[in-house]
């Protein structure tokens, strides 16, 4: 399965917020590399889920 999302962000940001965010990010890089599985637990609160499958193992299950 996989998910897509999208999320809505502010085109004009203040400096504050645009140190807060590269310093989001650098610290869920440095996750990343201490533990590369980290992403497999990452929950958002996003609604749409796109859902991939094969077609022709899908009707061999049914």
């Amino acid at each position: 399965m996989r998910k897509v999302c999208a999320k809505l962000v502010p085109k004009v940001l203040t400096d504050d917020q645009k140190a807060r965010r590269v310093e989001t990010c650098q610290e869920r890089l440095d996750t990343c590399e201490d533990d590369p599985a980290f992403l497999d637990d990452v929950i958002t609160g996003d609604e749409s889920w796109v859902f991939e499958y094969d077609p022709e193992t899908k009707r061999q299950r049914f």
